[in-house]
C-alpha cells in the first residue's frame, strides 16, 4: 500500500537532505514545497511580500502538489512531501487527505537543535542555493514560535530523526 511521508521540521533542520535520502530508500516521488514556491513565484523575501501573501502562495502550491501526489499514490507509489508542516492543523489535513484515498501517512519529524539550525542558516544565507529562501534570525524566531511538534494523536505514525545528517538515525 502506498504511503504519504510528511517531512516536518524547522528551516535548515535537514528536511530536504532527509527527504532526498528517504525518496531514494523507498523509491518514492519527492515534492519539495520550496522548489514549487520558487518555480511558481520566483525567489522572494517573505518579509517583502508579507506573511499573508506568503501563506496564500504556500496554500496554492500545496494544492498543486496534492493534485499530483494523490495521483501517484493512487497508482501505488509512495510520495514524500518536503513541506515543513509547522502547524498541527496542516499535518492533520494532509494525513486526512491521504487516508481518504486509502493511503496511510507517516510523519518524519527532523528534530535538530536550534544552535545547529542557526549555524546552518548563517552558512546557507551566505551562499543561498537556487531553491531556498533566506531566513534571518527574526524570521527563524517567528518560525520557532509557530512550530508545533508532531504528535502520535494526529492520525499517523511519527518518526523522529534526531541527526538529519544520518538518514538511518530514526527513533
Amino acid at each position: 500500500m502506498s504511503t504519504t511521508h510528511l517531512i516536518s521540521g524547522l528551516p535548515c533542520s535537514g528536511k530536504t537532505t532527509y527527504a532526498t535520502a528517504l525518496r531514494a530508500d523507498i523509491d518514492a516521488a519527492l515534492f519539495s514545497l520550496d522548489w514549487w514556491l520558487i518555480t511558481a513565484f520566483g525567489r522572494y523575501s517573505i518579509d517583502q511580500v508579507g506573511h499573508g501573501e506568503h501563506v496564500r502562495r504556500v496554500l496554492a502550491c500545496r494544492e498543486l502538489i496534492w493534485s499530483a501526489a494523490s495521483e501517484i499514490l493512487k497508482r501505488g507509489a509512495d510520495v514524500v512531501l518536503d513541506d515543513g508542516f509547522f502547524l498541527r492543523e496542516n499535518r492533520v489535513r494532509a494525513i486526512a487527505r491521504s487516508t481518504s484515498i486509502g493511503c496511510p501517512a507517516k510523519v518524519h519529524y527532523v528534530d535538530t537543535p536550534l544552535d545547529v539550525i542557526r549555524a546552518r542558516l548563517e552558512a546557507r544565507n551566505a551562499s543561498l542555493p537556487p531553491y531556498n529562501f533566506a531566513v534571518g534570525p527574526d524570521m527563524l524566531a517567528a518560525f520557532v514560535g509557530l512550530f508545533e511538534e508532531p504528535a502520535p494523536d494526529e492520525g499517523a505514525e511519527v518518526v523522529v530523526i534526531r541527526d538529519a545528517a544520518r538518514p538511518d538515525a530514526r527513533s
